[in-house]
């Protein structure tokens, strides 16, 4: 009998862009998951906390059948009517687009629709909601729209929500119940689900549903205080979830910076500032900031991952550099004659003198030069040095990036001390840092042992391959075996390695944005009209929460 044999076919890697080709951002990605667990990066406004509750509860009183494929019609239809709600009070008021439509699922899609029905026009929602792509209206791919793709999680996460699409949903007997009840007083759901039932809408309908917009919110005060529970982890006897503390903490911080920053003419909070300050202790003049002995734990663990973040961004500026400056298809032999062009290449960016010079006395002279760690607006402080990385990226110059890569590798290792080394206050678990060999006690060791007896000359050429290109191929095979995608961005071939594409430096997104939206949302925060850029202060609410929480100044 002849033998038989099975022959598995291995399908090519996908190829993919990757957005951590150093893993750098793994690290931050981790410390601010903590940080700030329940809120994501894609969780872009608060009142979705209620309204997804609200819809699966009442979905239940009002459903004969509890089939998941019918709640995933009428959810669908829900989803675009409510953004179509707030779409079209925001044209009609013409406010503030963060008071209505800003960040709800479908917008781009349905913003032109919402126009439509103010000039009179009806529209079916079946067109918008359908899970066909085929005639290019449809609003959202996913079978549970935005709910799936962004706000599941965390409403899991939060106790608010279970299931999923093939056991349909469920809400919790605690928050979720909570939540969905407080949230049906002010609005008709009787005429929502009509309204979603029938399909047809127009603008009587949108007006007879207008409390549906969350720039209700604020004004719903029993709404508004039931979420500031549930985000301030307040009423813990009868609801508790892990890491809550922390989000509590967090959010608490970000309205001390708020209420600090006021003595401050000229400058309101925002991501940049408060980052800038738990690292640096100060405000934006360089005056002291004392947030309460409380949230000490806190404000150095988000100084730690900012110092996280700029040693990210000064390595993965030197790795774009060395891409860009070879171009889209250049080519180097192998890895050690990378390290010398590279150095060769970008040698204008030290001088001969200094090209010699040792990276211990470079450091110790680079010290005693640095603006003080509370001039943190100064260009060559290293909050000013890694947004120069991005400016020079942005302006397309390899020589600037390097530049200001170094000096901000210098000064990171110039601030270096025992409180501010490592990631003792963020909770990684024990050998986290294995697998993410750039990390602050990589930095601190390096500094001490490997780079002291180095030139700087010989640092770049060890930056260059060793936090460079070892790294990136590292995690690119990685990826290749475990996730079967193709990241590489300089490809080992045969012939040499060579370049498909220099990946841009960039900064991790740590929720901040989000959570401070959600803070605007509920009354806690203002946004500041007299500063340039979305910046916040603090509202009476929010000092008095602050008060009530933490005590008065």
């Amino acid at each position: 009998m002849p033998n038989k044999t099975k022959t598995d076919w291995v399908s090519s890697a996908r190829e993919t862009g990757g957005l951590d080709h150093l893993a750098v951002r793994a690290v931050s990605a981790h410390i601010y998951a903590d940080l700030l667990p329940g809120i994501t990066n894609l969780t872009d406004r608060i009142a979705c906390y209620a309204f997804y509750p609200w819809f699966v509860w009442e979905f239940r009183n009002h459903s004969k059948t509890e089939n998941p494929d019918e709640m995933i019609k009428l959810f669908r239809r829900a989803e675009c009517l409510h953004t179509l709600i707030a779409m079209c009070h925001e044209l009609e008021t013409e406010e503030n687009e963060w008071s209505h439509g800003e960040g709800l699922v479908g917008r781009q899609t349905l913003g032109e629709v919402a126009r439509r029905i103010l000039k009179g026009e009806t529209i079916r929602l079946s067109r918008y909601a359908t899970l066909d792509s085929a005639n290019g209206t449809r609003y959202f791919k996913h079978r549970l729209g935005g709910l799936g793709q962004y706000y599941l999680g965390s409403l899991k996460e939060l106790e608010l929500l279970s299931g999923d699409v093939r056991q349909g949903l469920r809400y919790t007997e605690q928050w979720g119940t909570r939540l969905a009840e407080i949230y049906d007083q002010p609005v008709n759901g009787a005429a929502f689900f009509t309204a979603i039932r029938s399909g047809r809408i127009d603008g009587t309908v949108i007006k007879s549903l207008q409390h549906f917009c969350p720039c209700h919110l604020k004004e719903n005060a029993t709404l508004r205080d039931a979420l500031i529970d549930l985000l301030f982890c307040r009423g813990i006897g009868e609801f508790s979830q892990q890491h809550g503390s922390e989000r509590r903490n967090t959010l608490l911080l970000l309205l001390d910076h708020a209420r600090a920053a006021e003595s401050v003419e000229g400058h309101k909070s925002d991501t940049e500032g408060f980052l800038a300050s738990t690292y640096s202790g100060a405000l934006a003049d360089g005056s002291p900031w004392h947030p309460h002995a409380t949230l000490t734990a806190c404000v150095r663990s988000w100084g730690v991952y900012y110092r996280h973040e700029m040693l990210g961004m000064a390595t993965q500026g030197l790795f774009w550099a060395g891409l860009a400056a070879l171009g889209r298809g250049g080519r180097v032999a192998d890895i050690d004659s990378y390290a010398g062009w590279f150095a060769k290449r970008f040698q204008s960016t030290f001088s001969k003198t200094l090209a010699k010079e040792s990276v211990f006395n470079t450091i110790e002279s680079t010290r005693k030069k640095q603006p003080r760690l509370s001039d943190w607006r100064k260009p060559r402080h290293e909050v000013g040095l890694g947004k120069r990385i991005i400016e020079a990226q942005k302006e397309d110059e390899p020589d600037a990036v390097v530049h200001a890569s170094i000096a901000l590798l210098l000064s990171l290792a110039a601030r270096d001390n025992d409180s501010g080394s490592g990631y003792a206050d963020c909770g990684l678990p024990s050998g986290y840092l294995d697998s993410y060999e750039i990390n602050l006690v990589s930095l601190k060791h390096h500094c001490s042992k490997t780079w002291c007896h180095l030139t700087i000359r010989e640092w770049v050429e060890w930056l260059a391959i060793t936090w460079g290109l070892r790294v990136h191929l590292r995690v690119a095979l990685r990826k290749l075996r475990h996730q079967t995608e193709d990241t590489f961005r300089i490809v080992p071939r045969d012939d040499g390695l060579w370049v498909k594409e220099a990946p841009t430096p960039q900064w991790s997104s740590p929720r901040i944005v989000q959570a401070l939206r959600a803070l605007f949302d509920l009354g806690l925060l203002e946004l500041d009209t007299e500063v340039e850029g979305k910046t916040y202060r603090l509202s009476s609410v929010g000092r008095s929460l602050l008060e009530t929480e933490l005590g008065s100044d």
